[in-house]
């Protein structure tokens, strides 16, 4: 049984201390970061203080005091969000940052129930449960990598749950990997290093995710 994915969602996300109202669609077009007619047309939910969060025709941006995100699910904006996001904080360089992290999100629908509880039960056999619980199905599994196999600090992440979206089917699931890269300890605020793990660690993190995602459903899916 072959699979592919429906929804590919892809967020950039950077933790540290921001001021959210600097960044706002008309700041990003003077900075000439977007397009003039894109501030224009751009959705903005809330602009204050606390929080920004607003939306362009190819992206979503929220940012609160401790947290930036750029998300998109348009695969050709991938590469653009990165690019938006460096340029971002190349301009507010004082900002202080201190981790960077890159949310993959896939989405799979399935064709019926029993290939989807096969999922659940190939990832955690359920039968270890037949004595205490009826009917047992897997909600949800996390494995963390807690030392990254490339000597950075942070963590790798994958998680697999119940799809939160609506798809062609009802037995869907989501396969989320959080890549995340932190500054040691001591070196918080020097968001030129984060910046630059963004950007040295984009491909890297994009076909790493992608053949943990595939090996996994690869061993699950026959």
């Amino acid at each position: 049984m072959a699979v592919d994915h429906q929804i590919y969602t892809l967020a950039v996300v950077l933790v540290g201390d921001f001021n959210p109202v600097i960044i706002s669609p008309f700041w990003l077009s003077s900075k000439k970061l977007i397009r003039e007619q894109e501030a224009f047309e751009a959705k903005v939910e809330v602009i204050h203080n606390e929080i920004v969060k607003f939306e362009l025709d190819w992206a979503k941006i929220e940012i609160t005091k401790e947290r930036f995100e750029i998300r998109t699910s348009l695969e050709p904006f991938f590469d653009p969000i990165r690019d938006l996001a460096i340029s971002i904080f190349e301009i507010l360089k004082e900002t202080p940052i201190k981790a960077v992290g890159l949310n993959h999100l896939k989405y799979y629908a399935f064709e019926n129930a029993d290939q989807y509880y096969k999922i659940g039960n190939s990832l955690a056999p359920l039968g270890v449960w037949n004595d205490i619980m009826s009917d047992a199905r897997l909600l949800s599994l996390e494995i963390v990598e807690t030392k990254r196999k490339d000597g950075l600090n942070g963590s790798f992440r994958a998680r697999i749950k119940p799809s939160d979206i609506k798809l062609s089917t009802p037995y869907a699931i989501l396969f989320h990997i959080n890549d995340e890269i932190v500054l040691p300890p001591g070196q918080e605020g020097r968001n030129r290093e984060i910046i630059k793990h963004l950007g040295l660690a984009w491909k890297s993190s994009m076909e790493r995710s992608n053949s943990v995602m595939d090996y996994i459903l690869s061993k699950i899916i026959k």
